[in-house]
């Protein structure tokens, strides 16, 4: 079954105090947004809510960029609402779009933006000019952030915005780590490379090549707008990565992580290593060219496991409890 069409998800602290003033600013700005939570949007229409939080200077303190202006800040810390704005929309493809819906918000009183499928915050004038670039790479930057997280491990978040997966890496140089993540994202974005696990990757000549291994998004809830259902590719050194390159690539239908909880389902329980291990076994495999593979995978919305790690990547989100 093909997914359901994506949506972006904006929020913009603002002056308004109850939607119909929300509505009636953007539609004198030309910009028709439905107020009702209950139906289903559909391609290209967009939904606005408001929500009240008094925490929206700490919710916008931190962006791509670093931290936001000291100023600005103090003028969000004054609101105590914000519209949160649903576009049912791809961002790559209708960037455009997006700005003209922003420079609405903005113009009626928003005082800064936030995407939620990063919780990157941004001022106006350099998200738009990023989106109004048409430029994949200048998008990103208003798309995707990068954490720096704990043991050394550094990470982005956001290309699922893109259909694409995040990447980490485990460095203790952070200016490096974030070279390497840029340039893995970017190249992504500006190249439509089809990868799979066990290609190499490298920014420059002269760095010595890592190997890309894909895994599930464990840094996120599977409920989380920050959670990327395309997994994120953990460049591995070459004595710790486990899986070879594989062409063409034997792909399960229905998916390994489908069948796997359907098993789950049917038991009752969790499944042990050696059950999972039987299912990748015995289970039936095509094999197809990687380009066919990225297109199946984007038009269910989800990476499924590596069937070489698949015991480790199932524990990611199916874990067996203690006994």
């Amino acid at each position: 079954m093909d997914r359901p069409p994506p949506s972006l998800f904006l929020l913009v602290p603002g002056p308004w105090r109850a939607l119909p003033e929300l509505s009636a600013a953007l539609a004198a700005r030309g910009v028709e947004a439905t107020i009702d939570d209950s139906i289903e949007l559909k391609a290209g229409e967009i939904r606005v809510t408001l929500i009240a939080d008094d925490q929206l200077a700490r919710a916008f303190s931190w962006g791509r960029g670093g931290p936001l202006d000291a100023a600005l800040l103090s003028r969000i810390e004054k609101c105590k609402h914000a519209a949160l704005v649903e576009i049912a929309r791809q961002l790559p493809e209708s960037a455009l779009e997006v700005a003209r819906i922003g420079r609405a918000l903005r113009d009626a009183g928003g005082l800064a933006v936030r995407i939620e499928a990063s919780g990157g915050a941004c001022a106006w004038e350099s998200w738009l000019e990023c989106l109004e670039s048409g430029r994949a790479s200048q998008i990103y930057e208003t798309a995707v952030v990068i954490v720096d997280g704990e043991d050394g491990i550094v990470f982005t978040c956001g290309m699922h915005l893109f259909d694409l997966p995040d990447a980490q890496i485990t460095l203790d140089d952070t200016d490096e780590a974030i070279e390497w993540l840029d340039a893995l994202c970017t190249y992504q974005l500006d190249e439509d490379p089809v990868l799979v696990s066990g290609h190499t990757f490298r920014p420059t000549a002269d760095t010595e090549p890592r190997v890309l291994e894909r895994w599930p998004d464990s840094e996120h809830d599977a409920e989380d707008g920050r959670h990327n259902p395309f997994g994120l590719w953990h460049l591995k050194t070459r004595d710790s990565a486990r899986v070879k390159d594989s062409t063409p690539v034997l792909t399960f239908i229905p998916s390994l992580a489908a069948i796997l909880t359907h098993a789950e389902s049917s038991k009752g329980r969790p499944l042990t290593r050696s059950e999972v291990e039987q299912i990748v076994d015995e289970g039936t495999v095509i094999a197809m060219e990687p380009r066919d593979a990225r297109a199946l995978e984007r038009s269910r919305g989800y990476a499924d496991l590596e069937p070489e790690l698949a015991w480790e990547q199932w524990q990611l989100t199916h874990p067996v409890p203690a006994s």
